[in-house]
C-alpha cells in the first residue's frame, strides 16, 4: 500500500506573498554572509496540522470528510507580528514570519481537524502556532541571533476563507507542494 506525505495549511493570496517576498529580501541582506536556503514563494502557507506520511486510500475518504464540516465563521484573520526562528534561542534551523490571529476561528479550525484525523488513525500534533517559514539555515553555517529583527517586518493582515490538504515530495532541493484539495469555510 503506498503513502503520500501530507499536511493540511492555509496558504496565502498573491498580496500577502508579495509582503512576505519583501521581508525575505530584506532578510536576505541582513544573512547575506549566512548560507540560508529561502523559501519559494510557491511554498508559502502556514502548516495547520501535519499529517505524515497517509495510506493513499484514504486520501479521497479525508477530503470528502473534511468537506462536510460546517462552520460558523467564514474566515480566519491575521496580522504579521514578527520575524521568529525555530528552535528559538541560539543558532535556529528555520527563520519564519510570525502571525498573530484576530479572534479564535484558527483554534476551532485545528480542533475539528483533530477530531477528524484521529479518525484516520493520525495522531493531532502539537498546537498550531501561526508562522510561514521563509528560509532554513545550513546545518554547518547556523549563526546565534543576538539581535531582535522586528524592523524586517511591516504590519499586515492576511485574511483566508479556505484551507487545504497538500502533499508533500522530497527531492534535493527542498519540498514540492501539490494541492490535494480544497476546502471553503462557506458552503
Amino acid at each position: 500500500m503506498s503513502k503520500q506525505r501530507l499536511f493540511l495549511s492555509l496558504n496565502p493570496d498573491e498580496r500577502v506573498i508579495s509582503e512576505l517576498l519583501l521581508i525575505q529580501q530584506k532578510l536576505k541582506e541582513h544573512f547575506s554572509m549566512n548560507n540560508i536556503r529561502w523559501a519559494y514563494p510557491d511554498n508559502f502557507h502556514l502548516t495547520l496540522r501535519f499529517l505524515g506520511d497517509v495510506d493513499s486510500e484514504n486520501i479521497i475518504p479525508l477530503i470528502e470528510t473534511l468537506k462536510r464540516l460546517k462552520f460558523e465563521f467564514e474566515t480566519i484573520l491575521f496580522t504579521a507580528e514578527q520575524i521568529g526562528f525555530f528552535p528559538e534561542g541560539k543558532y535556529p534551523n528555520v527563520i519564519y514570519a510570525g502571525f498573530k490571529e484576530i479572534g479564535n476561528n484558527a483554534d476551532i479550525l485545528t480542533g475539528f481537524i483533530d477530531r477528524i484525523i484521529y479518525n484516520f488513525k493520525i495522531k493531532p500534533e502539537k498546537r498550531f502556532v501561526p508562522h510561514i517559514t521563509l528560509g532554513r539555515f545550513k546545518r554547518t553555517n547556523r549563526v546565534k541571533i543576538t539581535e531582535p529583527l522586528s524592523t524586517a517586518i511591516g504590519k499586515f493582515t492576511c485574511e483566508f476563507d479556505s484551507f487545504y490538504l497538500m502533499k508533500s515530495t522530497l527531492n534535493q532541493n527542498g519540498s514540492v507542494y501539490e494541492v490535494l484539495g480544497k476546502i471553503n469555510f462557506l458552503k
